[in-house]
């Protein structure tokens, strides 16, 4: 649909963003005021270029990086295993539990509790309802 396709500054607006650049910087080389930016970063299909892009962006990146993922790994394990350093072996060794295993967390539940009825509260599904019908457009 024609309200879907960016205008060039904005197209510009958007690249602007994912390097970085500030508002001010961005409404400075587009000759335009900061609440036209603002007003652009608030309307629904750039911000689905921004997220499209943004993913794009890092889909690209761990596409880098899954080439070279076996020396990566080897280069941890050389670390995790290397005992000149306790400290750099420790990390190392964290690193590669924390990925296989997760993250430890410090909330615990106690599944056990008279609290805890495994039902989700009606705040909690109304949120990701909205969630979901806005990536659903």
């Amino acid at each position: 649909m024609a309200y879907d396709v960016l205008t060039v500054k904005q197209n510009d607006m958007v690249t602007m963003l994912i390097q970085g650049e500030t508002i001010t910087d961005i409404a400075k080389k587009l000759g335009v005021v900061r609440q036209t930016v603002y007003d652009w970063m608030a309307k629904d299909n750039i911000k689905a270029v921004l997220d499209r892009r943004r993913q794009d962006l890092t889909n690209q990146g761990n596409r880098l990086i899954l080439k070279d993922i076996n020396t990566y790994i080897g280069n941890i394990k050389e670390l995790a295993n290397d005992d000149s350093d306790k400290r750099v072996c420790l990390a190392a060794n964290q690193y590669l539990l924390n990925r296989i295993l997760g993250n430890p967390t410090t909330s615990i539940i106690d599944a056990n509790s008279d609290d805890n009825d495994g039902s989700i509260s009606e705040l909690v599904l109304e949120e990701r309802l909205k969630r979901f019908k806005v990536i659903k457009k």
